[in-house]
């Protein structure tokens, strides 16, 4: 897998990883929040003491704070200095957000890795292996969920009970692929396989074209079915796995077509 090298292509993905962690954090700051039941430490914020931790208006206040360093850090402004404040209202922000949202949500793992990797870059800390080290990161995303299942519940994880259960509670009335889901234990089970195949085998991406782009094809399908069934919004890793390992491919095409 090579990427291009034109400083071009690296500024498009450092505008799309900065918009879109802003994105995500602007889009935390409108999640209802748990406001009851019992707290459980799920995040550093939850060592702060209560009435800070479940501080909404701090939370806000955190979130809008790192959209304005994201905002300086975006256009070059002390970038340096930018960077480091930004990685640290970001997972403050984040942190407050898993502390008292009323579900699990890991959205943010992949866009707060990438900010560290690009922070490194502003202090030179890696120059030479820095799309190597991003494929990483949005790889391991996908693998580690798929050896999670495997880890804890072995293959008897595809009983497809489990999936018709968890979108007949989490999922849209409205969706079709939910109503699929429904209708047929084995159609669940065919997914479920079809998912644990994916994120298991994610290394792929990092694999020869004809393999890849199987993956780019799974991964489209993966996540248009999330967003159909549960409206998660997790189409930002779906884009940014587009730029990593779609657009390479497809400028390498139209390169040699124009030579």
């Amino acid at each position: 897998m090579k990427w291009p090298q034109s400083q071009r292509y690296f500024e498009g993905f450092r505008i799309f990883t900065f918009v879109s962690s802003m994105l995500l954090v602007i889009d935390q700051i409108f999640i209802r929040w748990r406001m009851d039941g019992e707290i459980n430490v799920v995040s550093i914020a939850g060592w702060l003491p209560e009435n800070i931790m479940t501080s909404h208006t701090l939370f806000q206040y955190v979130s809008w704070c790192f959209v304005a360093c994201m905002a300086l850090w975006l256009f070059k402004i002390v970038p340096r200095i930018a960077s480091v404040l930004s990685i640290f209202l970001f997972i403050l922000s984040t942190s407050l957000y898993l502390q008292n949202e009323p579900f699990g949500d890991h959205r943010q793992s992949v866009f707060c890795l990438l900010l560290i990797l690009f922070a490194a870059r502003e202090y030179k800390l890696i120059q030479h292996y820095f799309y190597q080290v991003a494929a990483g990161i949005i790889v391991s995303f996908y693998f580690l969920a798929g050896w999670e299942k495997v880890f804890y519940s072995g293959l008897s994880w595809i009983n497809g009970t489990s999936l018709q259960i968890f979108v007949h509670y989490m999922g849209y009335r409205n969706s079709h692929l939910r109503e699929l889901i429904l209708s047929n234990v084995d159609i669940a089970k065919f997914f479920q396989t079809a998912i644990l195949i994916f994120e298991c085998g994610s290394f792929m991406l990092l694999g020869p074209k004809p393999l890849r782009w199987i993956w780019i094809c799974t991964l489209i399908g993966f996540h248009v079915g999330i967003e159909e069934i549960f409206g998660y919004r997790y189409f930002l890793h779906l884009f940014a796995v587009l730029y990593l390992f779609a657009l390479p491919d497809i400028m390498e095409l139209k390169n040699g077509k124009n030579t």
